[in-house]
């Protein structure tokens, strides 16, 4: 027997375990479920619904372990070097997968060389919010707002980097705005200044202004995704009221596990998770919470991240945005 093919069946005869404690006993012990956000947001909560229903039916528990910090880093990182026995999984959203590695210096991951990618799970559109106060009730208002006062106009993300930044960036760009970007570590700061009048405007998801726009403090002007979102199907996008093609600020969930997990493992996560998102009670509990559900492959996530990385890397590459 020659080198190689000893070192090919030595190779296959360490996999054999792995592979068939997937096919058979898996999961045998409780499996972690990363989340790079804190308790309570908008990723964690699709992450503990979906979590839940993991492990009623397959019959160990899926256990959450939020790691936030670090543009989301820690936890990707951690993920990325876990071993890729099933145990561990990465709940995480497009900023993970397709900007943080293009923004983060020596980032310690890459999405296509360390991550499985096992299903997309749901969607939140985001919104272009304002205070209830602002005299701007469109979005083709609050751009003729901000052009007669350059830099007088403030708006709010959740850092450099994330999907309401690099939108505002774009449009920034694309429409000849001087607004100013003010980041926090979370959109709960941005909207406690948005409601003590200390900004101006924001794109976000319903998990945090939905009670702010029933309670009237805020109001939407635009749809910052590319159809019109169901909860406000009378709202125009932000394609409509600019004309920049496939605008896209909202924010993806989805499921990934380690590189090289056995395919097994990715099948039968994936099947559980597209079966429990097409149950009326699924799609119910992401609605209250401003998302919807998205099955797909993990072929299908796959592609998505790809795309969303050309996307982003265009606007990172036009607009000059950094991680600091």
């Amino acid at each position: 027997m020659s080198g190689i093919t000893r070192r090919a069946a030595l190779a296959a005869c360490l996999a054999t375990p792995a592979l068939a404690q997937a096919q058979g006993d898996w999961p045998a012990r409780p499996v972690k479920l990363l989340v790079p956000f804190p308790p309570g947001g908008a990723a964690d909560v699709p992450a503990r619904l979906l979590s839940e229903h993991l492990g009623r039916v397959l019959g160990a528990p899926f256990v959450i372990d939020n790691r936030p910090g670090g543009n989301t880093v820690i936890a990707a990182d951690a993920a990325a070097k876990s071993a890729p026995d099933g145990y561990t999984f990465l709940f995480c959203s497009n900023s993970t997968m397709a900007s943080v590695p293009l923004l983060v210096a020596n980032a310690p991951y890459q999405p296509e060389r360390d991550f499985a990618p096992v299903g997309l799970v749901s969607r939140a559109p985001f919104f272009a919010i304002v205070p209830a106060a602002s005299p701007a009730n469109s979005m083709q208002e609050l751009m003729a707002l901000a052009r007669r006062q350059p830099g007088k106009l403030s708006y709010g993300s959740n850092g450099n980097g994330t999907s309401g930044n690099l939108g505002m960036e774009l449009l920034k760009l694309t429409q000849k705005l001087d607004i100013v970007h003010v980041p926090y570590r979370s959109y709960v700061q941005a909207l406690n200044d948005m409601l003590g009048g200390r900004l101006d405007l924001m794109l976000a998801d319903l998990t945090v202004v939905g009670g702010a726009l029933q309670a009237g403090t805020v109001k939407a002007i635009a749809a910052a995704v590319p159809q019109r979102s169901s909860f406000f199907p009378d709202l125009p996008t932000m394609v409509e009221a600019t004309g920049i093609e496939g605008f896209d600020a909202g924010v993806w969930f989805g499921l990934f596990a380690p590189a090289g997990v056995p395919e097994a493992v990715v099948r039968r996560v994936n099947t559980e998770t597209v079966a429990w998102l097409g149950r009326p009670e699924t799609k119910e509990a992401l609605r209250r919470i401003g998302q919807v559900p998205d099955a797909g492959t993990p072929e299908q996530l796959r592609a998505t991240v790809r795309a969303d990385g050309a996307r982003y890397a265009r606007i990172i590459r036009e607009t000059g945005v950094r991680i600091e």
